[in-house]
């Protein structure tokens, strides 16, 4: 259903596009009150997402000065300025429940950092919150993370943008703390998806294991042997 607010020319959502990973990413985000996008950039994601009609209201945060006159200039050219929010913050340090975000987006940076914020942000852990995560590096900290502080991962998907690939994870707070098992660190939802390019991404975080482990042959038999182990349970489990 197309859903657009009055106050927001339509020649104005013709003229921004997303690239497919930030289309994937946005495709992740459920309707809400208020998103957060840690580390924003141009703000080019809430500002899809309002003149989509999915979300009302956005923050748009990062931790250097020039992305924010970067998205200040995205604000301006779509006349967001009442629905976008500006903030220099690192990471969540100058976030709080108050803000009242129901969805967090953390897109385009390492998995440890993700994984780092998860931990040191205890608040997020609520009922009301849901998060979009694209790491970039370390998926498997990432879903650790996750299942540490009790997120149920809902659905993840591989998003291919020029020779890339990139992981994008929804996950909604729901209590359940879960040690997940290591192959399901690696390879999480993809192991059982059929589509094409999550398939894709699999075997490439495969070719990864096993290029490691090739490397430590010789050198460290015995983790060399355990990535074996884990190559071939993911494979395994993927069939």
């Amino acid at each position: 259903m197309w859903r657009c607010f009055c106050h927001i020319p339509i020649i104005s959502f013709a003229m921004l596009k997303l690239t497919n990973r930030l289309k994937q990413v946005a495709d992740f985000v459920e309707p809400c009150d208020c998103m957060a996008d840690i580390g924003t950039d141009h703000a080019y994601l809430p500002a899809w997402l309002i003149l989509q009609g999915v979300v009302k209201r956005a923050i748009a945060s990062d931790i250097h000065p020039l992305p924010l006159q970067n998205a200040q200039k995205t604000i301006g050219r779509y006349g967001l300025q009442d629905k976008i929010a500006l903030r220099l913050s690192d990471g969540l340090t100058e976030f709080s429940p108050r803000d009242g975000v129901q969805t967090f987006v953390f897109a385009g940076m390492g998995g440890e950092l993700i994984a780092d914020m998860l931990s040191s942000t205890p608040w997020l852990c609520t009922p009301q919150t849901d998060l979009v995560l694209q790491p970039m590096t370390h998926f498997e900290d990432v879903r650790r993370a996750l299942g540490k502080f009790g997120f149920t991962i809902v659905s993840e998907a591989a998003a291919e943008e020029g020779k890339r690939l990139y992981l994008v994870i929804r996950a909604k707070y729901s209590g359940e703390v879960c040690d997940f098992p290591e192959w399901f660190c690696y390879a999480g939802l993809l192991a059982k998806s059929e589509a094409q390019t999550d398939r894709m991404l699999l075997q490439k975080i495969l070719a990864r294991l096993q290029k490691k482990a090739d490397a430590l042959r010789g050198v460290e038999a015995i983790e060399s042997a355990r990535l074996s182990a884990l190559i071939k349970e993911i494979q395994n489990e993927s069939c």
